[in-house]
């Protein structure tokens, strides 16, 4: 997909067709909790997030601005990435805890699913009124 991006010149409808893929790949543990439909969505889910993580990267940076604050403003777009990931686990934790039913955590893995899919979709939508990048 990157090299079809960069030949193109196109890269958010790119990023946003990642960011479906990685939303799709969440539905495969909520209609089946099963082992072998975790590992179709480890698959799917890891082509969706590497496609966005490196075409992400790419439109991150022909947006910045070029010159002595590239950076600065690197830095502060890693710590916009980590941050989300550093909290990423407790509230997963909440979640789960959250909904489960007493000993029966299926309940509240379903909740942590559906509300990922939802904060990617809204991640999609966010990316589309970038300006200056196809």
């Amino acid at each position: 997909m990157a090299r079809i991006s960069d030949r193109t010149g196109r890269r958010k409808i790119f990023v946003i067709g990642a960011s479906v893929l990685l939303a799709l790949s969440m539905a495969i543990p909520l209609v089946s909790p099963t082992l072998p439909a975790m590992y179709a969505y480890a698959l799917v889910s890891g082509m969706g997030f590497g496609t966005y993580m490196s075409l992400d990267m790419a439109l991150m940076t022909e947006v910045l601005p070029k010159g002595a604050a590239a950076g600065k403003d690197l830095g502060i777009l890693n710590i916009a990435t980590n941050v989300p990931q550093a909290l990423g686990p407790i509230i997963a934790s909440v979640l789960i805890t959250s909904f489960a039913a007493g000993s029966d955590k299926l309940p509240g893995y379903r909740v942590l699913f559906a509300f990922a899919m939802a904060v990617v979709l809204i991640s999609a939508l966010a990316i589309r009124p970038i300006k200056g990048v196809k």
